[in-house]
């Protein structure tokens, strides 16, 4: 009788030990599932964003006093701002480069706005663009600027490349890192251009003039520039100094600049210096202007279109960061 006190109390023991380790169990798998999960979820918002994706699928809110990091609820509808940053270091730091950034930044808006305003006045002084002259100098155009930009026959969307899924709208100049905003939008896209194809973004991302008033209206519209001297050095030295004399830009316009009867007579002749360069430039219409040395005012319209930002390459770090 003892012994079968003694063994009906080991298999409730057993039994008991049983039923807690299967709660253990379950509950285990419970809070991992959960935290797991929810690791998953934080992940997918932190994460960088890959080559090819646009911003702007996440909607951000934070939680908890002492977070590190921004707690997502991932949104279904594409959100249509432009913004990316989404891991911050601990709250105090983040609070004082929040400050130098905010001041930076501050700066540099002041700085974009005198560009405008500078561009907006210049094109006011002259009548240019959406800009008409008025008063009695309506009719007068002595540095022949308004006969410049009615004639010049390039369209403000033939300059421009546009990334809808971004919202960037961007005039290309050449000789001023058109070539690397090239490589950024064909990596934005998703896609790894070899350099001898880059050229092939103007035609990638070009865009319709029916769909230009809605993608400036919702696109960071910018460009950037450079010293004009430093553009036209730039482009001597590659079109001419250091290109093949078979090259197609080299045959047609030195074949001009050394007052040559045939293109290819360029090739056979010697290299034509940079002051005979500079002397073709100021002979010859700018209609009749390679694209790599036209004005930046005629190539990206900045009396018809308003930009947002227009960028130095001189500061172009600075301008990428802001």
């Amino acid at each position: 009788m003892k012994m079968f006190k003694k063994g009906g109390r080991l298999i409730v023991k057993q039994i008991f030990v049983l039923f807690v380790g299967i709660s253990v169990f379950f509950s285990t798998c419970f809070i991992y599932q959960k935290t797991h999960g929810r690791e998953e979820a934080v992940y997918h918002i932190h994460r960088r964003l890959q080559n090819g994706e646009p911003s702007g699928y996440g909607e951000r809110t934070a939680s908890g006093n002492n977070d590190t990091r921004m707690e997502s609820t991932v949104s279904n509808q594409h959100e249509k701002d432009i913004k990316i940053s989404v891991t911050l270091p601990s709250r105090g730091k983040t609070e004082r480069l929040s400050k130098r950034k905010q001041i930076k930044n501050a700066s540099r808006l002041s700085l974009y706005k005198e560009r405008k305003v500078q561009i907006s006045s210049t094109c006011r002084k002259y009548g240019l663009g959406k800009f008409p002259l008025q008063g009695d100098s309506e009719e007068e155009d002595p540095h022949g600027y308004r006969a410049m930009g009615d004639s010049y026959p390039w369209p403000p969307e033939k300059s421009l490349m546009y990334q809808e899924s971004w919202h960037l709208l961007y005039c290309w100049i050449h000789k001023v890192a058109s070539s690397s905003w090239s490589t950024v939008f064909f990596n934005l896209k998703g896609k790894d251009v070899p350099p001898s194809r880059l050229h092939e973004a103007a035609q990638q991302f070009s865009i319709p003039s029916s769909k230009l008033p809605g993608a400036i209206s919702n696109s960071l519209v910018f460009t950037i520039v450079r010293h004009p001297f430093e553009r036209l050095v730039s482009a001597y030295r590659d079109k001419f100094e250091f290109s093949k004399k078979y090259a197609y830009i080299y045959t047609k316009y030195a074949s001009k600049i050394l007052g040559l009867k045939t293109p290819a007579e360029a090739e056979r002749a010697r290299r034509p210096t940079f002051s005979e360069f500079a002397d073709y430039l100021l002979r010859v219409p700018v209609q009749q202007f390679n694209d790599h040395w036209v004005p930046y005012w005629l190539h990206c319209h900045v009396c018809e279109m308003e930009y947002d930002i227009i960028g130095k390459m001189e500061t172009i770090e600075d301008d990428m960061e802001f």
